[in-house]
């Protein structure tokens, strides 16, 4: 599964929070079931569009989703957002362009503490989500 959390001026705006099942990727791919999401979310133009896309992962989902968005046809109708990628186990932000990730503990601490905050509630809502739908084939057998 994957996750779209929402969040206007810092806070969420969970009437607007998607879920995505993933259907078209065999076995386990971070990189390619992020493009899927992406490319779903894309389809959907009359969703409110984003200024700036926070991604979870490292420097190839923040690859992947850049190259779907630049490969977009919606994005000849609007500007392409601002996209980074926050990698969780180190806590570092990769930005397009830049060699090197940024740490999160170099960043204004407002800043972080809001990056974590988005990661982690997009986290919570599509681990709430993949609960679901394993509960119900559970229950289905």
């Amino acid at each position: 599964t994957g996750s779209m959390a929402v969040f206007t001026e810092g806070q969420p705006v969970k009437a607007e929070y998607r879920k995505f099942r993933i259907k078209t990727i065999q076995g386990i791919s971070d990189v390619d079931m992020l493009k899927e999401v992406i490319r779903h979310r894309l389809k959907h133009p009359e969703w409110p569009w984003p200024d700036f896309m926070l991604i979870d992962g490292g420097r190839g989902q923040l690859n992947a989703a850049v190259e779907i968005l630049k490969k977009s046809d919606f994005l000849q109708e609007a500007r392409l957002p601002q996209v980074a990628a926050l990698a969780k186990r180190e806590e570092e932000l990769y930005l397009p362009g830049r060699k090197f990730p940024l740490p999160l503990k170099n960043l204004p601490p407002a800043l972080a503490q809001l990056l974590q905050r988005v990661r982690d509630e997009s986290h919570r809502f599509a681990r709430v989500y993949h609960h679901k739908l394993r509960q119900r084939i559970f229950n289905a057998k």
